[in-house]
Formats: C-alpha cells, structure tokens, sequence
C-alpha cells in the first residue's frame, strides 16, 4: 500500500486522533449515504408506480393495435388474414368494431362506447383481472359485459330479464334508421362488471362483433381495429408496418403515449432535483477535507521534509475525498436495495387508504443512473480537494 492511500486511510479511520475534523469527515459520509438512498429509492418508487399504472392499462389495452389510416372502418379480407398468421411473434389476434352509443334504462340515459368482440378478445387482452363482478358474456347471446361507472350510473341489474338494457347506435348505416328508430336499437343484459382505473374506459360495453356489426348497419367482414398480443411486440411492429401501409400499426406503449410522457417527465424532473441534492451534499466531502488540510499543515510539512512530493500530496487529499464519496454512495444504494427488497417480499410500507402495498421496482437504469452520477460527483469533489490543495500548499 502507498504512503498515501494508507494516509487518506488512516485520517478517515483513525481511533485515536477523534476530533472534530474526523465526527464532519464521518457526518459527510452520513449525508452522502442520505443522499443516495433517496436518490435511488425515490427511483424505485417511480419504477414501481410506472409498472403499477401500466398494468391497469395493459388489462385493457393489447400489446399492439392495428387501426385504418382512414374513416372508423374497414374491411377485413383473406390477404390481411395472410399477413397476421404468418407473422412471427404474433400470439394471438383478434378482431373489435366499436363505436359510440346511447345507453336506456329505467328512465336513464347514458352515453357509452360499445365494443364487438371476438373468442379471441380474452387472451389478447387480460380483461379478467378487472372484472370485479359476474361473469365474461357468452358471445353467441346478447349478454355484455359493462364498466362500472356505466352499471352504476343506470343501476343494471345482473342475470335478470328485468336488466335488460336498450342501446342506440346514433351513427347507423341502416338508411331507415331515422324513420324507424327500433332498426337500430338492441337489446343486451349485463353479465358482469368490469372496473377500469382509466378515465377513457369509463362507458364502456363489451359484447359480441355481430351484434355491434348490426346495430351499426355493417357487414360482416366490416371492422375497427385489430388487435394482437405479443411478446416480442417492436420486431413485430417493424414486420408489420411495410405490409399494412394502409393501416396505423401502434404499440402499447404508443396507446398510452401520454401517460408515458408524463411519467417520464415526473422522473426527470426528480432525477435532476436529486442530482443536484447528491452534488450539494458533496461540498460538505470538500468542507471537510479543507478543514483536514488546515489541521494537517504541520503533517504536511514534515511529509514534504521526508521527500513526498506536493503532487502525492494530492494524491492523498484526493483518494480521501474519494473515499468518502464511494463509501457513502456505496452504503446509501445498498440500504436503498435491501429497502426495496423488504418492500417487495414483505410489503412492509401500504398505500394509506388501501390494503395494497406500496409499489417499487429496482430497474437496472435507476442503479446505472445512480452509479454515473456518483462517479462523476467523487471525481469533481476529488479534483476540488487538489485544487484546496494546491492554493493553500505552494
């Protein structure tokens, strides 16, 4: 070991030598460990709330969706099929028409969106985790099933004759409609209730594609979207897009855009803030080294009598000053891992309000983050010390 790696050494730690200059070296230490604990844990709170909001969406939206580029409809043919079969990375696909409608019962009335499923509709989209009461609606019979906000709002009634419901479709093909409402006007009863925490599903309606495809005057082959589940969903977007350039081909990520934009934005913002907080605590390293230098000045002296040089000298103040940064990044991110940790298998923090715990994630970017900025912050505190160094030792 060097003279002056066993010095920076052995001013951190010394037992002997406990004076006020050694308890700030040490309270550095503590702040800085502060520091990077929030630093990382408010990270993985973000993380965690960004994976706790993106599964309600996901229990509703699919991984990708394929839209027309114009009009709400269009018709689906054998090529299309084609395409989509033969496609790697596609699980599942299945096909929805949706449109707006007016909802009637009991002397209620309500504005609600209604989508025409297929069988494949519940392995695209995890709309069982969601459904909160009853039952999926047998798509061959004019049951629905329908958010909770719409349920309440005209007090349905399950599994009843009494609940049947009347929807009106206002934008019907059917040239009659005008002249004879009942055209375009059906029956459905609600089976089960589905409860989305996204303000966009608030009226929904989930029956089967045939009876939507009638109610608006379609054919069958006409449709609104298509829908897909992968796993693998960018490569398949990128094989998608040149072959239905007629079509709008999004990601999940793209249907959520804005809920996106404004989580990142969240973390940025934090992520700065407490970047700025990790370089402030840092003067308190530089503080304490310069209060080291003026108390070591005999020490240095007798140091430069015994041949060390002044650019060792730096070296020492310098690999002290590093030393404080890397124990107290190092000790802040692993209490922030073990936090997490416990948060994670034991939900030791819930929600107020709900039996729920706290969601966090250690995301692999929050750590390289974290590590990035506590390199660069020991580095400039390090050349700080060299610099003290050099205006107070000529």
């Amino acid at each position: 070991m060097s003279a002056e790696n066993f010095l920076s050494y052995r001013y951190l730690f010394s037992i002997t030598n406990y004076n006020i200059v050694s308890v700030i070296s040490k309270f550095s230490i503590l702040v800085l460990s502060i520091a990077y604990f929030s630093f990382l844990t408010i990270l993985s709170v973000f993380s965690g709330l960004e994976q706790y909001s993106l599964s309600f969406s996901k229990s509703f939206d699919p991984d990708i969706k394929i839209e027309p580029r114009e009009g709400l409809f269009f018709y689906y043919n054998q090529e299309t099929d084609s395409i989509l079969s033969n496609t790697d990375g596609v699980d599942y696909f299945g096909k929805v028409v949706k449109g707006n409608v007016v909802v009637a019962f009991d002397e209620k009335v309500e504005y609600a969106q209604i989508l025409g499923i297929d069988e494949f509709f519940q392995k695209i989209v995890n709309i069982d985790s969601i459904t909160e009461i009853g039952r999926f609606p047998v798509l061959n019979m004019n049951e629905a099933l329908t958010s909770y906000d719409l349920a309440s709002s005209l007090d349905l009634i399950l599994y009843n004759a009494a609940g049947f419901f009347d929807v009106l479709s206002l934008n019907s093909n059917y040239p009659e409609a005008s002249l004879n409402p009942t055209r375009n006007t059906i029956p459905l009863v609600s089976t089960g209730i589905f409860k989305s925490r996204n303000d966009l599903n608030k009226n929904i309606i989930i029956t089967n594609s045939e009876i939507v495809q009638n109610l608006f005057g379609l054919e069958s082959t006409q449709f609104s979207e298509i829908i897909i589940k992968s796993n693998s969903g960018e490569s398949v977007i990128n094989g998608l897009k040149p072959k239905l350039n007629t079509f709008k081909v999004k990601s999940h990520r793209e249907l959520n855009e804005t809920l996106f934009k404004i989580m990142n934005s969240e973390k940025i913002i934090v992520s700065l803030i407490m970047i700025l907080i990790v370089f402030i605590s840092t003067f308190n390293v530089v503080a304490s080294t310069v209060m080291l230098i003026v108390e070591k000045e005999g020490d240095i002296k007798t140091l430069q009598n015994l041949g060390m040089s002044k650019k060792n000298i730096k070296d020492l103040f310098f690999k002290h000053n590093l030393l404080i940064n890397i124990i107290g990044g190092v000790f802040g991110v692993c209490l922030s891992w073990l936090i997490v940790f416990l948060q994670n298998y034991f939900s030791v923090f819930k929600i107020p309000g709900l039996d729920a715990p706290y969601p966090v994630h250690m995301d692999v970017n929050n750590i390289f983050l974290v590590i990035v900025t506590l390199i660069f912050a020991s580095i400039i505190s390090g050349f700080m010390s060299r610099v003290v160094v050099k205006k107070l030792k000529r």
